[in-house]
């Protein structure tokens, strides 16, 4: 079983689906979980969007990057370009990777775009989780 960690700023909305994705395309292939710099409440908007595509993230927590240092993970996603220089060192020699995806929630969206948005990121999120099992976890035969 590889061990993932996905990263953002908050652990409120990019990572949290991210982690409901890879949960889903690596059933059985992976654990995973997800933690923030500066946790915040779960986004009700990233939890709509996503129960749209039927995963269930009402009950993810947000957690602190600080209570998962000591644990061990072969993979460490970092969903933000801006978290690079403030990552803690953790245990083992996990891979880190850096993919950017827009925080939504900061872009000052019109309320008639804001659905949209949130759809549009679960899906990029969706494709990026879904390529990054089959390359990383459990390959496509």
């Amino acid at each position: 079983m590889k061990r993932i960690l996905v990263i953002s700023n908050n652990n409120a909305c990019r990572s949290q689906m991210a982690e409901g994705w890879l949960k889903y395309y690596g059933k059985g292939h992976c654990t995973v979980s997800s933690a923030g710099l500066w946790p915040e409440p779960l986004d009700l908007e990233a939890a709509n969007a996503m129960s749209e595509a039927i995963i269930d993230i009402s009950r993810y927590q947000p957690k602190s990057i600080d209570t998962l240092t000591n644990e061990e993970f072969d993979y460490v996603i970092c969903l933000s370009d801006d978290i690079a220089k403030q990552l803690p060192t953790f245990s083992g020699s996990p891979e880190i990777f850096f993919f950017g995806f827009p925080d939504v929630n900061k872009l000052n969206l019109p309320e008639k775009e804001i659905k949209k948005a949130y759809a549009d990121l679960r899906d990029e999120i969706e494709n990026f989780c879904f390529d990054f099992v089959h390359q990383k976890v459990h390959p496509l035969i």
